[in-house]
């Protein structure tokens, strides 16, 4: 895919309001962590293919860009991996909201693990998935068929 311009200031906004969501729902826990991570799921997922669905990217470009609080830096990439990314970490996000539904404590460990890839693109561009397409691309088999 070719690389497009992209506003990371919007990104980074949408990044961290995701993830101090994610922390505020495992600090309160009960139903409202439930709909928080539900709602950072559905947020991912749906933004990912509507744009209007990403709450947080509209706010950043509607108002705070606009207000001047903050300020708009494109850049041009390719996001083809961090588009399959957010949809994995949207579709697991809401797998793991059903999850703590059903009382199963566990899938905190699965937010938790969402929630710190989410944290690392935003605060050191440091994209998870895209390191290991980029690592398992470079594995090259080191003979053609057969056993050696």
């Amino acid at each position: 895919m070719a690389a497009e311009t992209f506003d990371l200031s919007a990104r980074k906004f949408h990044q961290a309001a995701l993830v101090a969501l994610l922390a505020i729902a495992y600090l309160v826990g009960g139903p409202v962590a439930v709909g928080l991570v539900a709602l950072v799921g559905l947020v991912m997922l749906a933004g990912r293919y509507w744009w209007p669905a990403d709450i947080f990217r509209q706010f950043a470009w509607r108002v705070l860009e606009p207000a001047g609080i903050l300020r708009r830096q494109d850049a041009v990439e390719d996001h083809s991996t961090r588009r399959i990314a957010r949809t994995l970490g949207g579709g697991i996000l809401l797998g793991s909201a059903w999850l703590l539904a059903v009382n199963q404590p566990w899938s905190w460990l699965l937010v938790a693990a969402i929630g710190i890839m989410i944290f690392l693109d935003a605060a050191f561009n440091y994209c998870v998935l895209c390191e290991i397409t980029y690592r398992f691309g470079r594995i090259k088999p080191s003979h053609q068929g057969g056993v050696s």
